[in-house]
């Protein structure tokens, strides 16, 4: 009988060891995190289920034109350089290294830096400044490529509920160089520009 109470307490002993083990592992895990392109999915949700009007514009070249976007699949052109800039995928699980910035005034707002190990990796760089509760307040894309034949560089910045910004240049040998700018604006239905 004494050996089955020996046996008894390691038994609730070893099990009571492991308990806050497992209860940290399950605190540690960071269930914050989203892939770019699901976060993108859900900004385009909430930016049709608050009715803001979505203006662009569109530089090429120098020629100018502007117009509304109204549906769904006008807002997932205007993120698809967002969501093409993921950097979640198992392909590119070491092309990057990443800093982190917590400001040390507001205290909740976090500044991560991916930037590319030197390989043609796209994007080349990702910066997101993002808010205690897990938004995203503004994410920064740099993307290029470069051959002896072709040039390609794509700047994207978004910023929550403002605006989307993305310039393209690009150079194929013996051709005129291209530049494209489009510039969306984001604001409540019954504001008037």
């Amino acid at each position: 009988m004494n050996i089955k109470s020996i046996a008894y307490g390691c038994l609730l002993l070893v099990a009571g060891c492991s308990l806050p083990d497992q209860e940290r592992n399950i605190a540690e895990k960071d269930n914050s995190y989203r892939a770019l392109g699901t976060y993108c999915w859900d900004e385009i949700a909430r930016l049709k289920s608050q009715q803001l009007r979505v203006t662009k514009v569109v530089r090429m070249n120098g020629q100018a034109d502007s117009a509304a976007v109204r549906d769904s699949a006008g807002l997932e052109a205007l993120f698809r350089p967002l969501m093409d800039a993921d950097v979640s995928k198992p392909s590119l699980a070491d092309a990057y290294d990443t800093d982190t910035i917590v400001d040390q005034f507001a205290g909740s707002d976090t500044t991560f830096i991916l930037q590319s190990r030197g390989k043609q990796t796209n994007p080349y760089q990702l910066i997101l400044d993002v808010d205690g509760q897990g938004r995203i307040k503004t994410a920064r894309v740099t993307s290029y490529t470069t051959n002896l034949v072709y040039e390609y560089r794509q700047e994207v910045l978004y910023e929550r509920s403002k605006q989307l910004r993305v310039n393209t240049y690009q150079k194929i040998i013996f051709l005129k160089p291209e530049h494209l700018e489009v510039q969306t604006w984001f604001h409540p239905a019954k504001e008037q520009i």
